[in-house]
């Protein structure tokens, strides 16, 4: 299966991947995994051709330290606005500049997509639904066995109903492939036999 569209980019950062969503004059990058980063997502947005000061906004998928850990850091390279469900406030390592609800379109940082809340792993987890078809989950959903296998719900989910309640949220937007922090990506009849 191909990994991404042009205009979606994965970052590889150890375990765990971020994501470059590409637009028009600026970008939005989705996460910044753990602590110590920056240099990491500096090249491989260098690499597709994308510069620090081209990133607008940032999304918080949730304020896990594997997503949140290079934040402050990223922030003050790009200057870019931070975005995140206001549930997710209290373990956020730097001030949230634009707060959801429910969802948020991205028209207005320069990309075709949209945020959309999807609680279950943290009760203010957040998806990116991108106009290509793609959804970005962060840890909805996560391999069986960590690094491989079919997808899952992770054992220490704040919510296995809320998560596969969100998984059938998603899955109702009818994306064509969905892409996880670990692992991945999944196609949606994977995720759909899980919440059958």
């Amino acid at each position: 299966m191909s990994d991404c569209s042009p205009g979606l980019v994965p970052l590889r950062l150890g375990f765990v991947k971020a994501y470059l969503l590409r637009g028009t004059g600026q970008s939005v990058l989705i996460d910044t995994g753990t602590k110590g980063n920056l240099p990491a997502i500096a090249g491989q947005l260098e690499r597709a051709g994308v510069g620090l000061e081209n990133v607008g906004l940032i999304v918080v998928t949730h304020a896990h330290s594997d997503h949140i850990g290079s934040l402050v850091d990223v922030v003050q390279a790009t200057g870019a606005k931070v975005l995140a469900h206001r549930l997710e406030l209290e373990r956020l390592p730097a001030v949230s500049d634009v707060l959801v609800e429910d969802e948020l379109d991205l028209e207005q940082y320069g990309v075709r997509a949209r945020v959309i809340s999807t609680p279950g792993h943290t009760r203010g987890s957040l998806s990116v639904i991108v106009e290509s078809g793609e959804a970005v989950v962060g840890d909805l959903v996560l391999p069986r066995y960590m690094a491989f296998g079919p997808p899952a719900i992770a054992f220490w989910a704040a919510s296995r109903e809320d998560s596969l309640a969100s998984v059938r949220k998603v899955l109702a937007l009818k994306p064509s492939v969905i892409h996880a922090s670990h692992g991945g990506p999944f196609r949606p009849e994977a995720l759909a036999r899980m919440a059958s």
